[in-house]
C-alpha cells in the first residue's frame, strides 16, 4: 500500500487499513483504506468498478404486507421522523436511498409529499406499489436529482458513505433544496471510539460497501460552500446509541463466526456496549453521527 491523494482536499493520505468483507462474506478480496493527513477523511482506494455486485439480492428483507411495514417502521424509524418534524412539518421530501421505505412510509403518513431515489429494482417496485411514493430508479442520484423539482427536506440515512463521489451528490442535493429547507443525514463516524479500538474489523467500516467515512468537520465545511449551515450535530442520538451496540456485537460475531461461540460473542458485545455508555455517549465518540443542515434564505 503506497500513499494516495485525498479525493476531497488533494492532500497526501497514508495507508491505514486492509479490510475484507467481514459483514457479508461475499468475496475473499482485500480492500485498502487510507486516511488523509490534513482532513482525516478515510477512503477506499481503489474503489471496485462494479460496487453493485457486493449487494446481494437479499440485501433488503422486503416486508410481506403493509401491516408488517407499518409495525417495523414505527418500531425502528420513528426517531428519524421525529428528527425531521423538529425542522419541518410538511412539504416536499426527498429520500436518497430509501431501500424498501420504512422512513418513507412514516414521512408519507405524516403528510409529506415523498419522492425516493433508489437503485434496487425490487425495492423500487415495493415503494411504488405498497408504500405509494414517487420513485426514481437510479444508481446515480446526483444526475437523478437534477431532473427533479425543489424540495423542502432531503434525507440520507446511512447512505452517503456508499457513494464513491459523495461531494457530487451533496452538491446536487443542495442545488435542489429550497431556501429555508434542510438536508438531514446520518453516517458512520470516523472519530468513533469503536473505530479506534477495532480498526479494520469494525463492522461499520463494512468493506467494500462503505467506500469512505467523512469527518463531521469536513461535512460542515463542504455544506457551508453550498450555502448550508449546521442546525444540529450529534454523535449520541438514538441512531448512534443503537449503532454502538450493533458495532461491538457484530464485530465480535463476524470475527468468531455464525456459530454458538459467535452468538455468545454477539451477546457479549451487547453487554460491553452497556458498560461503555459513559465513554461512547460523551464527546464525539459515537459510532455514527447525525447532521442537520439548513439552507440560507435569500436576502
Amino acid at each position: 500500500m503506497t500513499a494516495k491523494t485525498c479525493p476531497h482536499c488533494s492532500s497526501p493520505a497514508n495507508a491505514s487499513y486492509i479490510a475484507q468483507d467481514y459483514n457479508k462474506r461475499l468475496t475473499d478480496e482485500s480492500f485498502h483504506y487510507f486516511t488523509c493527513t490534513r482532513c482525516a477523511l478515510v477512503f477506499m482506494d481503489p474503489v471496485p468498478g462494479d460496487l453493485g455486485r457486493y449487494y446481494p439480492t437479499d440485501y433488503y428483507e422486503v416486508p410481506k404486507t403493509e401491516a408488517e411495514l407499518a409495525e417495523t417502521a414505527t418500531r425502528l424509524q420513528q426517531w428519524k421522523l421525529d428528527t425531521v418534524l423538529a425542522q419541518a412539518k410538511s412539504g416536499r421530501l426527498l429520500e436518497i436511498g430509501p431501500a424498501y421505505g420504512l422512513f418513507a412510509y412514516l414521512a408519507k403518513r405524516a403528510g409529506f409529499d415523498v419522492t425516493g431515489i433508489e437503485m434496487d429494482a425490487r425495492c423500487c417496485a415495493f415503494l411504488r406499489e405498497t408504500v405509494g411514493i414517487t420513485v426514481v430508479e437510479s444508481n446515480d442520484p446526483a444526475t437523478a436529482i437534477a431532473d427533479l423539482p425543489g424540495f423542502d427536506v432531503i434525507v440520507m440515512w446511512q447512505v452517503i458513505e456508499h457513494f464513491p463521489d459523495p461531494w457530487r451528490v451533496l452538491d446536487a442535493a443542495a442545488a435542489r433544496l429550497n431556501p429555508g429547507g434542510v438536508i438531514i443525514l446520518d453516517t458512520p463516524n470516523p472519530a468513533a471510539f469503536q473505530f479506534g479500538v477495532l480498526g479494520h474489523r469494525w463492522a461499520h467500516l463494512d468493506a467494500p460497501r462503505h467506500v469512505l467515512l467523512i469527518p463531521v468537520d469536513v461535512m460542515v465545511d463542504h455544506m457551508a460552500r453550498n450555502g448550508l449551515d449546521p442546525v444540529m450535530l450529534t454523535a449520541s442520538d438514538y441512531s448512534a446509541n443503537g449503532f454502538n451496540g450493533f458495532g461491538w456485537a457484530f464485530t465480535f460475531k463476524n470475527f468468531l463466526g455464525d456459530n454458538m461461540v459467535g452468538r455468545a460473542a454477539h451477546l457479549a458485545g451487547r453487554v460491553l456496549a452497556k458498560l461503555l455508555i459513559p465513554i461512547e455517549r460523551t464527546g464525539w465518540r459515537g459510532s455514527t453521527y447525525t447532521a442537520v443542515f439548513g439552507k440560507r434564505r435569500q436576502a
